[in-house]
């Protein structure tokens, strides 16, 4: 793993909790799914939770965790604009579900996907501006345009709290969407020590959130630059080659190690 510029002292803390990104950061290609699932049980027996935050759709999501075979946990989609969260554990402040998918529900935190048609149709037609909502594609291009097979390109589809469009001529994010899940599963603030994931540039808010920011990057490109932290909240920057779930799991347990070292085992 290369390292990365770094601001402020080493990281202890009681308990460390790892977010991750999971396309390009945890993933390469969906063939990795099961080994990714390996991963992050692995870092789970160590006692690190992983809570995964992407831009795919609750439906994708939902896919991930079964072929993952991973026991049912939260779980950010549309880049934080839902939460997924196990219906058999149902957060009483959250409301009802606004979909229901295998043993999760949805939590749409972003706009009415139709409200957000409504308003894009409207900006485009007084604003003379020039791009084409995903779902005007043909389905041939969304193909292209996403890379994937039919059935996951169709999953992608899905969306429930986000309207993708492509520019041609909102508030939420990842790091206001994990607020939330912390405060659901009860943890205060900053008592858990964070490291965080990501790739790319809807990964910043939730890189430059953390204590710990691992930032992945493929071989021929540098890796995403982090605004400076604040002088009362210091971060650690550690950059790594992506590589799928075993070159994920390496770099994670390197960066932690590196923060916050085991202590001495008593004589």
């Amino acid at each position: 793993m290369a390292s990365g510029s770094a601001a402020g002292a080493g990281v202890s803390a009681v308990a460390w909790r790892v977010v991750s990104d999971v396309d390009h950061t945890l993933l390469e290609q969906p063939g990795e799914t099961p080994s990714a699932g390996q991963a992050l049980r692995q870092l789970g027996q160590r006692g690190i939770p992983t809570l995964l935050a992407s831009s795919k759709t609750f439906a994708e999501m939902v896919a991930f965790q079964t072929l993952a075979d991973l026991p049912p946990q939260p779980f950010l989609f549309e880049n934080g604009c839902g939460i997924g969260w196990p219906t058999a554990a149902w957060p009483a402040t959250a409301g009802a579900p606004q979909q229901e998918l295998g043993a999760y529900g949805a939590i749409v935190r972003g706009g009415d996907p139709q409200r957000l048609r409504t308003l894009l149709h409207q900006l485009r037609d007084s604003g003379g501006l020039r791009f084409s909502l995903l779902e005007e594609l043909n389905f041939d291009a969304i193909q292209q345009l996403i890379g994937l097979e039919e059935p996951l390109a169709r999953l992608a589809l899905q969306r429930l709290a986000s309207m993708p469009l492509v520019w041609q001529d909102d508030p939420c994010n990842k790091a206001e969407a994990l607020a939330q899940v912390l405060s659901w599963l009860g943890e205060a603030p900053h008592t858990t020590t964070l490291l965080a994931c990501g790739d790319s540039d809807n990964d910043r808010a939730l890189l430059e959130s953390a204590d710990l920011a691992l930032v992945f990057h493929p071989a021929d490109r540098p890796a995403m630059a982090l605004a400076p932290p604040a002088a009362e909240r210091p971060r650690i920057m550690r950059t790594a080659i992506a590589g799928g779930p075993g070159a994920w799991l390496a770099a994670v347990e390197a960066a932690l190690a590196e923060a916050a070292p085991a202590a001495p085992t008593p004589p």
